[in-house]
């Protein structure tokens, strides 16, 4: 049985050791009130490592690498902080990936539980993902019971865990963003590819979001992805998403993570129709493959004109991830009518310069292979580069970028 001690008295010096990987749950499902603690503790603790996934709090921040050395599968939310201070290093590894690497590295794992209303059981609440495999083999797991907390489906054994602190607090959400004008544009486009009985996968952001909300007319839609967005629940809400076609999780909706408003989290409490499930289900390949239409809407922040896609960094500033975007993409590929969906502005606006997306290099990492050849869909229309030979690619790509950039991505090809 786990032994239950006050926040106030919680003495992490006693419990981590020096040198140790932490590792906790990510966006609303972190421990905030355990992180907090750790991260007032850090000098009393010694030197230790922490891997992080998307933040949302105030947690990695770059004062605290004089004792912590922060590591992360992205730079995304207030991860940005570390990165552009050059103290956050990245795991380049796939998703699916992530519970091997971690089981191997991590030593005490830090969750946020919720408790039944009955009483005696705990969830993973927001998050199974890649914690859920972690809390069989850390060291150490240290959970905070949050009152507040959504009961889902991911549930976890009393005995994985040997500290439990309670509290009651208000979750981490998700901030919002409008969509912008070129958002729906961009959206019109990938919802117009999507047909009734599709299995959806969606990516972060407000486009996605987006995305959702086109697609309310269409029926029999299943949801298999690795965030459930508040846009995914408004689908499942109106009828739309249904999982009636689905040969595996009939009936449920599958995700990974809880990662949105506070309406989001209350929607997902005790709601039998959701199951958030451990990466080793939701990133599967042969899971992926046996879904009917996968259609995985994921984004980018370039293409280049051969079907390289960069979704990581920005010259020097590490932005994005390459999380699960292959392995969704490479599912929606070997799923019979499946459709491996990128999305992205033709253009960016940097320090007042316009510049296109498209384009002959790509300034970043290429995160997914020409190989991995995707359909790829801006504001200007959609190309499928899927069985296009490299020069067939430079013309469908050039047809979607800004018509203010063709002429110039055109003469780069012929001095290549």
């Amino acid at each position: 049985m786990p032994t239950v001690v006050e926040l106030d008295c919680l003495d992490f010096a006693a419990l981590v050791r020096p040198g140790e990987m932490i590792c906790w749950g990510q966006a609303s499902a972190e421990p905030l009130a355990l992180t907090s603690r750790l991260m007032a503790q850090r000098q009393r603790v010694g030197g230790f490592r922490a891997f992080i996934g998307i933040s949302l709090s105030e947690t990695p921040d770059p004062a605290y690498a004089d004792s912590v050395r922060f590591s992360s599968f992205c730079g995304t939310g207030t991860n940005r902080r570390l990165a552009s201070a050059g103290v956050l290093d990245i795991f380049p590894a796939h998703y699916s990936d992530l519970p091997g690497v971690l089981g191997e590295k991590v030593d005490v794992l830090m969750l946020q539980l919720a408790e039944h209303p009955q009483g005696g059981r705990f969830s993973l609440s927001c998050a199974s993902d890649y914690v859920e495999d972690l809390a069989k083999s850390a060291r150490i797991v240290i959970a905070e019971v949050n009152r507040q907390a959504p009961y889902t489906s991911a549930e976890i054994a009393i005995d994985d865990i040997d500290v439990i602190v309670r509290t009651d607090r208000r979750l981490l959400e998700m901030g919002r963003r409008e969509p912008s004008e070129l958002d729906l544009r961009i959206a019109a486009n990938v919802a117009a590819l999507i047909e009734d009985g599709a299995t959806l996968q969606f990516g972060l952001g407000a486009l996605s979001d987006r995305v959702a909300d086109l697609l309310s007319d269409r029926r029999e839609l299943g949801l298999h992805t690795g965030v459930l967005t508040d846009g995914a629940m408004r689908l499942i809400e109106g009828g739309a998403i249904t999982n009636s076609r689905k040969p595996i999780d009939t009936g449920y909706s599958v995700a990974g993570t809880l990662l949105g408003s506070g309406r989001l989290l209350a929607f997902a409490h005790m709601n039998a129709s959701i199951r958030l499930r451990p990466v080793g289900v939701t990133h599967a390949f042969g899971t992926l493959a046996a879904l009917p239409a996968l259609t995985a809407i994921n984004s980018a922040l370039e293409v280049d004109l051969f079907g390289q896609i960069n979704t990581e960094a920005v010259g020097k500033d590490y932005v994005g991830a390459i999380g699960g975007a292959v392995d969704f993409l490479r599912g929606a590929r070997a799923s019979k009518g499946g459709l491996p969906i990128i999305a992205l502005p033709s253009v960016a606006h940097v320090n007042g310069e316009t510049k296109s997306r498209i384009v002959p290099r790509l300034s970043g990492a290429a995160t997914i292979a020409r190989a991995d050849a995707a359909i790829i869909v801006t504001e200007h229309g959609a190309v499928d580069l899927r069985g296009l030979s490299l020069l067939e690619r430079v013309g469908s790509l050039i047809s979607i970028a800004a018509p203010q950039f063709r002429d110039e991505l055109m003469a780069s090809t012929r001095t290549r």
